[in-house]
């Protein structure tokens, strides 16, 4: 069989016939499938050439399936966490997982634990490479999008410990990020980011200053633009989904953009894809910029024709979608011939080794993080130190306590912050 050029991808949430399907676009017919639990959002995509990847929903795992291999057993990857967003870099050697507000980025074929940074406050809800995988950015349920330098990260070798700061912080947002879309051009690319703050965000990634804001009537759930960046999609939580022509005019730092299907017009104002009832979860442009896929919460994957807004076809799906896209159809998804592929090793789930193959213990290793970051401590950090200074060889305190101690701080953390965007809504809405 010839692979197609292009195909969809699609996950849902109750797995109850298949974990990812392949879809043809033309006919909408199945080509293969790939079986074992349910996806998590925004955690699907392709490991190079030669696998597909996905985080497990509600468990603490990743599967991993070789495309040149049918009816297999997926491998499963055990995380110190659940996967709340995951993406690969383009080359397939880097793996990133969001788990809670930590960011792990790990080499494939090593299984080794490159880093883990702690810098978000919240959950991190998605991640997105670059196309030339020099950047990652990530953005969390803290409204922030944060741009990683992935040099830095390679060059930092010092696992939990290192206190590695953001290219950039993209603060603008009010409310829980909800999606990110990363165009072409590596560190020339122009980024868009969504937020339940109902807003869109179009971001420089070469100065990280803020090129245009597009204020909706709903909270935005999903983002994305066509290959060529003129038109820019946003879907909302009402199920609609909202085109803007991006070059039809001049642009002004803010737009608030109105939800009405009659403005049709081609000088730019905004039109409306109706179809979907509940919210849209995902968006995804082919590549030649003539259809749009939109996954919804009503259980549907819907293919559009940008030019005209109508429905081309309707891909049932059994549960909640969770992730839909186009993709390149690698040739090894369809060849009947199994091919060596890129070795994968099980993922480290800490880091506790350093280049003498030592193992280090967890005071060892919070004693070494408060000595490098002496000058820029968080509040967590100088509540262990303080437990630290105060053990003795008869009164130690023990692993579970510390850890107790940390669950605590951020418990108290994510309250604060819940009660501050409480406050923020019913001053906004007074």
């Amino acid at each position: 069989m010839a692979a197609p050029i292009e195909v969809v991808v699609s996950s849902e949430i109750s797995g109850q016939m298949w974990n990812s399907c392949v879809w043809d676009p033309h006919n909408g017919t199945t080509l293969t499938t790939y079986k074992g639990g349910s996806s998590a959002p925004r955690t699907l995509g392709f490991l190079g050439k030669d696998y597909i990847i996905s985080g497990v929903n509600n468990h603490p795992l990743i599967h991993v399936w070789a495309l040149h291999r049918q009816e297999q057993q997926q491998m499963r990857i055990v995380c110190p966490g659940l996967v709340t967003a995951l993406a690969t870099s383009p080359c397939g050697n880097y793996c990133a997982a969001g788990i809670a507000e930590r960011l792990h980025v790990w080499h494939v074929s090593t299984g080794k634990l490159v880093a883990i940074l702690s810098r978000h406050y919240q959950n991190i809800t998605c991640l997105k490479f670059t196309d030339d995988g020099s950047c990652l950015i990530s953005g969390g349920n803290d409204s922030l999008v944060l741009v990683w330098s992935m040099a830095s990260i390679l060059q930092s070798h010092s696992g939990i410990s290192a206190r590695l700061e953001p290219m950039y912080v993209w603060s603008n947002h009010s409310l829980p990020v909800t999606d990110i879309y990363c165009g072409c051009g590596g560190l020339l690319a122009r980024v868009v980011s969504s937020s339940l703050d109902q807003t869109c965000r179009l971001w420089d990634l070469s100065s990280g200053q803020e090129l245009c804001c597009f204020v909706y009537d709903v909270s935005i759930t999903s983002v994305t633009m066509d290959t060529a960046e003129y038109r820019l999609f946003a879907g909302g939580i009402n199920g609609s989904i909202y085109q803007i022509n991006l070059f039809s005019q001049a642009e002004v730092k803010g737009r608030v953009v109105i939800s009405e299907s009659e403005t049709t017009d081609d000088e730019g104002k905004t039109q409306t894809f109706v179809r979907h009832s509940k919210q849209v979860n995902c968006l995804s442009v082919s590549i030649d910029g003539t259809m749009l896929l939109s996954g919804s919460h009503d259980c549907t994957v819907v293919l559009w024709d940008i030019a005209s807004r109508q429905c081309i076809r309707v891909l049932n799906h059994k549960g909640i979608v969770t992730n839909a896209m186009f993709t390149q159809a690698p040739i090894q998804m369809f060849s009947t011939v199994n091919k060596t592929a890129m070795p994968i090793k099980p993922f480290q789930r800490s880091s506790q080794t350093d280049s003498d193959g030592k193992t280090h213990s967890l005071d060892m290793r919070i004693k070494h993080s408060i000595q490098l970051e002496s000058e820029d401590m968080s509040v967590t950090q100088r509540r262990l130190q303080e437990c630290l200074q105060g053990m003795t060889d008869t009164d130690r305190v023990t692993t579970s306590q510390l850890q107790e101690e940390c669950r605590q701080l951020q418990t108290a953390n994510k309250n604060l912050f819940k009660f501050a965007v409480k406050e923020l809504l019913t001053h906004s809405q007074s």
